[in-house]
């Protein structure tokens, strides 16, 4: 794998919190990459919003890191999801990227998948059937590198701060008036434009590239995104 060590020279990160909750993996996942963040010397603020909108959320966070810290990246990394260190680190290596991000799997199984995987490999645990059944971008030309992208999700994105002085720059009439905790902020994610359909973070990525500037993504990064799941019993259906 090709290491790059352009760490960023401090983070915010942040964290639309659902409600004002996390789950604990992503509490578990957290401590250790702060230590290691510590120990790479790479100075670290910490942002959160509450609510039941993400989207107004992330105009918050980058609002508050803007204007509260001097950090040079921001991170976000939603409340639901979970990954090593390591992996975040490396991400961190690549800071003189415009944003990079990981590839977060959807909250669902494809059944259908796991049970064709099944009957091709016998020889598969299957406590690993889940991992081939998550809905995830597959067929990647390249593993060991970060892949330039059109549109990647906000779960967990580097940003460098330029990138938010450039938007803001260009897009003047994105600043949000009213009286409640939005007024003077920015629209970076969502706002008025968002009108054909697309999620917030594709049309972030699309604003940022139609500056000239670059997204991209990092396929080894192995990263979980936690929900819920309805365990349905019924014994008569299945002869138990």
């Amino acid at each position: 794998m090709r290491e790059a060590n352009n760490f960023p020279r401090s983070v915010c990160i942040a964290t639309p919190a659902y409600e004002g909750t996390c789950k604990m993996s992503y509490v578990e996942s957290l401590l250790p990459l702060v230590l290691q963040m510590m120990r790479q010397s790479i100075g670290i603020y910490f942002t959160t919003s509450k609510g039941a909108l993400v989207v107004p959320g992330r105009n918050l966070c980058v609002d508050f890191f803007l204007k509260k810290t001097d950090a040079s990246h921001l991170l976000f990394i939603d409340n639901d999801m979970s990954w090593r260190t390591a992996d975040v680190m490396r991400m961190l290596g690549h800071g003189d990227r415009d944003v990079v991000a990981a590839m977060c799997p959807k909250k669902e199984y494809d059944w259908e998948r796991i049970a064709q995987v099944a009957r091709e490999r016998p020889d598969l645990p299957a406590s690993a059937l889940p991992l081939y059944g998550v809905k995830q971008v597959t067929n990647i030309p390249v593993y060991d590198d970060i892949i330039e992208v059109d549109g990647i999700g906000t779960g967990m994105m580097l940003i460098r701060r330029e990138v938010f002085d450039a938007l803001r720059h260009v897009h003047p009439d994105w600043m949000q008036g009213g009286t409640s905790i939005h007024n003077g902020t920015f629209a970076y994610f969502g706002g008025a434009r968002n009108t054909d359909g697309v999620s917030e973070d594709l049309a972030f990525c699309a604003d940022v590239r139609a500056l000239g500037k670059r997204v991209y993504a990092c396929p080894w990064l192995r990263i979980g995104h936690t929900g819920n799941h309805e365990f349905v019993g019924h014994p008569l259906s299945t002869g138990l």
